[in-house]
């Protein structure tokens, strides 16, 4: 507008507007919103690693969704097996053994090896009854793997959630992996569907940057 026109635009109105859609969040799921939106524009730069735009997601899991462990895994298109790329609130010890382990497609889909409960499009619960006895040392609070269950929301040590990341051709890419929620219980429909969400634009990200620079990140 011309210095000394004036506004043709009712003072009122623009100000219903310009409090009505402020980019301040005003709930929790505004939040969210404005932090994956910033973490989004920040991983799409080309100049920035994938590793780094990937610890950045799994802090932002941690702070807005109260899981205290979160790892984040990749398909390596090197050797077409499954492993963890970014461990965030685990003890040193077993990051270390985390990151030494490494799956196949059977593995990653099989209700044999990983009894699993579908509660999603993208996620499945793991529960700790059907933990292989070769991945119990794989959490910070072993000691409590035999807690029992005393109530069906109760989300017990050794519980997990995997939320998983497709490639365009439908290709499974990647995971998400979710643990320890702060008030031991399941998280809500609306946490998965979060999940979801995240999941599905870090795979399109993920996908864009193997494109530029290549897939590995060792």
């Amino acid at each position: 507008m011309a210095p000394g026109n004036e506004d043709p635009i009712n003072r009122k109105y623009r100000a219903f507007i310009e409090s009505t859609y402020s980019t301040i969040p005003k709930d929790a799921d505004e939040r969210v919103l404005d932090n994956l939106t910033s973490w989004a524009e920040l991983a799409m730069d080309k100049r920035r690693p994938l590793k780094i735009g990937l610890e950045e997601l799994a802090r932002l899991i941690f702070r807005n969704f109260d899981f205290r462990e979160v790892g984040i895994g990749l398909k390596s298109k090197k050797t077409e097996t499954f492993r963890y790329e970014v461990l965030f609130g685990y003890r040193r010890e077993i990051v270390d053994s985390f990151l030494k382990l490494e799956y196949t497609m059977e593995d990653m889909v099989s209700q044999d090896r990983f009894p699993f409960i579908k509660i999603g499009r993208l996620s499945e619960l793991n529960p700790v009854e059907g933990l292989p006895a070769e991945e119990r040392n794989l959490f910070n609070r072993p000691y409590q793997l035999e807690a029992p269950r005393e109530s069906q929301d109760d989300f017990l040590e050794g519980d997990y959630i995997d939320v998983w990341m497709y490639g365009p051709d439908k290709e499974l890419i990647g995971w998400l992996e979710l643990a320890g929620p702060t008030n031991g219980k399941l998280p809500s429909k609306r946490t998965i569907r979060w999940m979801e969400l995240i999941a599905t634009l870090c795979s399109s990200i993920i996908v864009q940057k193997w494109a530029d620079s290549g897939p590995q990140l060792r």
